[in-house]
């Protein structure tokens, strides 16, 4: 990554390596971090207290797993999975599917 360059992790908190990334930011080989959430993942959790040092840099931001959150986003996670559940009981292929892979494969019986 460029010196200038901001990491910004919205996906679960294991995919970056939180030790890597201090090293990193506090060496000076990227410029910052934007989080929504650390490595552990409890951030959310009434009285959590981490010793955790991403939460001492000043260039690092960190959501507690919810920075995705407005109403018009759960209305959309809501009809989206409703209606990829009605498509599949259907039997139509879902258009999201994950492990797309598997959908070309033989179904055991």
């Amino acid at each position: 990554m460029k010196k200038s360059a901001v990491l910004i992790d919205t996906a679960r908190g294991p995919i970056v390596e939180d030790a890597a990334l201090h090293t990193a930011l506090s060496e000076g080989w990227t410029a910052g971090a934007a989080l929504d959430d650390i490595e552990e993942e409890p951030a959310k959790q009434q009285e959590f207290r981490s010793s955790n040092p991403l939460f001492q840099l000043p260039n690092v931001i960190i959501a507690p797993h919810a920075a995705y959150y407005s109403e018009e986003s759960i209305e959309y996670v809501r009809r989206t999975a409703a209606e990829e559940a009605a498509r599949v009981l259907g039997g139509h292929a879902p258009r999201y599917a994950v492990n797309a892979v598997v959908m070309d494969a033989p179904m055991p019986h």
